[in-house]
């Protein structure tokens, strides 16, 4: 997929070059670093008003664009919101020395992996804060979590690579 996690665009890229791939009457989310609130850039062209959704929150553009733009490496890639979507996993890093019973686990997150006590729960659309109380309610110790990226291979679906 990606080589780690995707991450936001440098603030130093020309936001004019993703234009052309923004669909007339839709909205291209373009996440990028530095973005303080999200913004809306709009720019009439060929064929229609181009529409840039501009944020900092990935979540925040997932939830309001077809394709969103982001880092890979050192390149800019457009992906499909719904291939995003199905890699958001949820890690969560166990305390120890008290690790849950598995089948507790299990129970809770039936589709989640356990390696090494981190538990990678996959996400979708949901919140990461869900999953977490669930873990508060069932007094799972957590001492840490983050959300990643994981899945199916992004580069054997639809996409543009720019740069």
């Amino acid at each position: 997929m990606f080589p780690g996690s995707p991450a936001r665009i440098l603030p130093a890229w020309p936001l004019r070059s993703l234009l052309p791939l923004a669909q007339p009457g839709g909205a291209l989310g373009v996440w990028l670093r530095g973005c303080v609130r999200p913004q809306a850039v709009r720019c009439r062209g060929p064929g229609g008003v181009r529409h840039l959704l501009v944020s900092e929150d990935l979540g925040y553009l997932l939830a309001r664009s077809g394709l969103v733009a982001l880092r890979d490496g050192g390149t800019v890639r457009v992906v499909p919101a719904g291939v995003l979507v199905g890699c958001r996993v949820l890690e969560v890093v166990l305390a120890t020395p008290y690790l849950p019973p598995p089948h507790q686990l299990r129970r809770l997150f039936p589709a989640a992996r356990v390696c090494e006590g981190v538990v990678t729960v996959p996400l979708g659309l949901g919140s990461a804060e869900e999953a977490l109380a669930l873990c508060a309610a069932e007094q799972v110790p957590v001492a840490a979590t983050r959300i990643t990226y994981r899945g199916a291979s992004v580069d054997a679906l639809p996409a543009e690579i720019l740069g």
